[in-house]
């Protein structure tokens, strides 16, 4: 079955995305390498910068999950190149077979870095409500927004109960090269949240939901962003002009930030009878720079996913 493609016309033209790939993918594969030749003397260092410190493990912990980062990204891409050579040769990178095969790499990938999270940071999470996902998709899937692993957070908890997802994400994360050619060759939809005309945008997240089959879920983060109390007021200012009914609302909102609805009601008119899941969670903390992930790793708290 050919599917159409969806994606950001103005990041994701076959230029673009050679001009940023160019780029990307040599430097992740060489930034693999150099962090396995200077792991040791990272641990080296790291571990006395933790004693002296009084860290439990914190700066070895973070270098060690770098190498497993780096080469996750440069074993995914690698992996996108084989199947690459193994369904374009043939014409059938769109085909049904290549759409899976692309899918399982996403599943591999998204869920070994969150494995690895897990072991080497201390992150624990889990799910309340898992009933919900039993049944299966087609899913519209409303997930809160509190940190910049959600997406793949989301992927794991998803890809265990068998769905595959089609994320709605903004367009930066294409400087994620694992992101980007998987990303690209799976329904998926890279967003431009500043952009002045969101017609193109809107009509391309209907596309992206208009024919979800029974073991797919899409995915969207219907407050655009992570939350701060600086964007909360922000964005209820913008409601006093474009939506002044919906002020006092978002005015008792304190955790999170009102919900951007053209995005979800493009989705409700282009899969009216498919499910919705609310997929919130507690305990996840938006680290800002890496002093923030330095200062919190082992993290403290679970997260607790409610579905």
């Amino acid at each position: 079955m050919h599917r159409p493609r969806v994606w950001s016309s103005r990041d994701s033209t076959r230029r673009e995305r050679w001009r940023r790939r160019i780029f990307t993918v040599p430097a992740i594969l060489t930034g693999f390498l150099a962090f396995v030749v200077l792991l040791i003397p990272a641990l080296v260092i790291g571990g006395i910068v933790d004693l002296l410190a009084r860290r439990r493990g914190s700066t070895v912990r973070l270098a060690i999950y770098a190498v497993w980062w780096a080469g996750l990204e440069s074993a995914g891409v690698l992996w996108a190149a084989v199947l690459w050579v193994r369904y374009s040769l043939l014409g059938q990178l769109d085909s049904r077979n290549s759409l899976h095969a692309h899918s399982r790499l996403q599943r591999w990938w998204s869920t070994n870095l969150v494995r690895g999270a897990r072991s080497l940071l201390g992150m624990a999470h889990g799910l309340e409500g898992r009933e919900a996902l039993r049944a299966g998709g087609p899913l519209i899937v409303l997930a809160r927004h509190g940190s910049q692993g959600d997406a793949l957070l989301v992927a794991s908890i998803l890809a265990t109960a068998g769905l595959r997802p089609r994320f709605v994400l903004k367009r930066q994360l294409l400087w994620d090269p694992c992101l980007d050619v998987v990303g690209h060759r799976l329904p998926n939809y890279f967003v431009d949240r500043n952009s002045t005309d969101n017609r193109p945008e809107l009509d391309n997240i209907a596309r992206l939901a208009s024919d979800l089959e029974y073991d797919e879920a899409i995915v969207i983060f219907p407050e655009g962003t992570r939350y701060s109390e600086a964007k909360r007021k922000q964005a209820i200012d913008t409601l006093g002009t474009t939506a002044p009914g919906r002020v006092a609302s978002a005015r008792r909102l304190r955790h999170v930030l009102p919900i951007r609805t053209a995005g979800l009601l493009s989705i409700l008119d282009a899969a009216p009878s498919t499910d919705l899941l609310f997929l919130n969670h507690v305990g996840v903390h938006d680290f800002r720079t890496l002093g923030d992930l330095w200062r919190n790793v082992p993290f403290p708290v679970p997260i607790r996913f409610h579905a």
